[in-house]
């Protein structure tokens, strides 16, 4: 493989570094159009893994390029919809985002307005908001990994992996129970709401 790429790299009209020839492969490789296919063929993954471990062998680090350890995390666990995410244009809409990734992004938009609109009652406004459901806490709960996984994958990807939602991050995101049928009861009345009306 080192061959391969010496001899590659030998061949540009730039002599690039080798750490310049993996960077540049490795863009070409992700830009190879899988439209109508939606997953990287198994040739595809071979390469990347190939790439990646002459990456590590060689302690190539270029702060500013491809993380190839995210893409490959990606592609092995089949969220290639958040390759699109981390690198808009390169894909050119070849992974459309799963419904399960837009609901989650409802949901947390939709909890990052309640959870500020109720840091802002007053203390008169909390007593009157809160004695309706004692005991319920106006937090964002999380989703059950057990029952929700695709929703908690999705949401771990977007707060962790794309640095989304930062109101979110370090929480515990499994929740004790599955809270999507409430979520989705909550946002049909949030989505009908007039626009900042939470927020006055």
């Amino acid at each position: 493989m080192l061959a391969r790429v010496d001899s590659w790299r030998s061949e540009q009209p730039d002599t690039p570094s080798l750490a310049e020839a993996v960077q540049r492969l490795v863009d070409v490789g992700l830009s190879v159009s899988t439209k109508g296919r939606g997953r990287f063929s198994e040739g595809e993954k071979l390469i990347l893994w190939a790439l990646r471990d002459l990456w590590k062998h060689h302690d190539v680090n270029v702060s500013d390029g491809i993380d190839v350890e995210f893409v490959c995390e990606m592609v092995s666990r089949r969220h290639e919809w958040a390759l699109e995410w981390k690198y808009p244009g390169l894909f050119t809409g070849s992974f459309a985002d799963p419904p399960e990734v837009s609901e989650v992004c409802d949901v947390f938009t939709m909890w990052s307005a309640l959870e500020r609109s109720h840091e802002r009652l007053s203390d008169d406004e909390r007593e009157r908001v809160e004695p309706a459901r004692p005991g319920v806490s106006i937090r964002f709960a999380g989703f059950s990994v057990n029952d929700e996984i695709e929703h908690y994958s999705a949401a771990k990807i977007l707060i962790n992996k794309l640095d989304g939602f930062v109101r979110f991050k370090g929480r515990d995101l499994n929740s004790r129970g599955p809270y999507l049928d409430m979520y989705r009861r909550i946002l049909k009345v949030y989505k009908h709401l007039p626009p900042m009306s939470l927020l006055q």
